[in-house]
């Protein structure tokens, strides 16, 4: 069975809740990989509000097709336009980072950039559900 779109939401926070703490307890992988989760959750949430289907040959949510449909999204929504772009940046930034997070030398990370990929994060977050309490999506 499909997550709702509220579902979707729910566990991005979660995740983000989950990337702070890991950051805080200087776990730099760990954030970096739930900071990219909590982006890639809140985005699979408003394109499944939107009306959007998952991958129909898998079946699920995979991260590039994310990635562009999320530039789709971002394309036909006129308000916020410089918002949606940086967020569609921040979510690229979080997307490239991952992998080194969770299958590479995550020796990589400082925490400085750690802290910026979690606040990255926060905002895609954050935008996600202002696009749905202003109604846009």
């Amino acid at each position: 069975m499909m997550l709702t779109w509220q579902q979707w939401m729910n566990k991005s926070q979660a995740s983000m809740t989950a990337a702070r703490n890991s950051l805080m307890a200087e776990d730099l992988a760990a954030a970096v990989s739930r900071a990219y989760f909590a982006a890639f959750q809140a985005v699979t949430g408003i394109l499944i509000k939107r009306g959007d289907k998952p991958n129909p040959a898998t079946g699920n949510w995979g991260h590039t097709g994310t990635q562009n449909q999320f530039t789709v999204l971002i394309r036909q929504i006129r308000s916020k336009q410089r918002r949606l772009r940086q967020a569609r940046q921040h979510f690229r930034n979080l997307y490239l980072a991952r992998p080194y997070a969770d299958y590479g030398d995550d020796s990589i990370f400082t925490t400085n950039t750690v802290e910026q990929l979690v606040r990255q994060a926060g905002q895609v977050v954050s935008l996600m559900q202002r696009l749905i309490e202003d109604g846009d999506i």
